[in-house]
């Protein structure tokens, strides 16, 4: 059985995403000592089901769009032969470009340390993770979002996606509802549309 290990840093930041990556960088490169948490992906929604992929299939449904729409620019409109597999391989390079600016090894450098795991409060002021119990003077949480899937009658019969999936697609679906008029989802309408 492992020994548990005690630290009392400065502060203590919940969730790599965005918000929890900007705080940790900007706390430590300031002074301070500080523990990050991260049970799940660094970078959070937005480099890995959010911001970065969205913006990169935006990117290639824009191409697509405009070689359909450039007659009024005196270059003749052409019916693009769309490979969504290649879309969605644009969209895994783009995520693979930013990976090493978000990652663990770059905030281990900067002197964060990084804890990969779900952290649970024991009282108002301790948080344990993993074989770790953290007691800092400050806590940030910043844990984001997770997609809802909707209490729909039946839905769980269907095979359905979410922001945490359909990047992972290479078919085309053949239709898509998309439930949801946020900025991920008003994005995915406008990317498919046009792929």
């Amino acid at each position: 059985m492992s020994e548990t290990k005690r630290l009392t840093p400065d502060l203590l930041v919940i969730g790599a995403g965005s918000g929890g990556l900007v705080m940790a960088s900007g706390a430590v490169q300031m002074g301070a000592s500080v523990v990050l948490l991260e049970g799940h992906e660094m970078g959070g929604d937005c480099l890995n089901f959010g911001c970065v992929p969205s913006k990169a299939l935006i990117a290639s449904a824009k191409a697509a769009y405009q070689q359909a729409h450039s007659g009024p620019f005196g270059v003749a409109s052409v019916t693009p032969k769309v490979d969504y597999a290649a879309a969605m391989e644009h969209v895994a390079h783009a995520i693979a470009t930013i990976e090493p600016h978000d990652s663990q090894e770059r905030f281990e450098k900067l002197g964060v340390t990084v804890i990969r795991d779900y952290g649970t409060f024991i009282s108002d002021r301790e948080v344990k993770a993993g074989d770790t119990i953290i007691k800092p003077r400050r806590i940030v949480i910043a844990t984001g979002s997770s997609p809802l899937v909707p209490p729909i009658p039946g839905l769980e019969t269907v095979p359905y996606d979410t922001n945490e999936t359909l990047f992972d697609r290479r078919e085309k679906p053949e239709h898509l509802l998309i439930i949801g008029g946020g900025p991920i989802g008003m994005e995915m309408a406008q990317a498919h549309v046009r792929l």
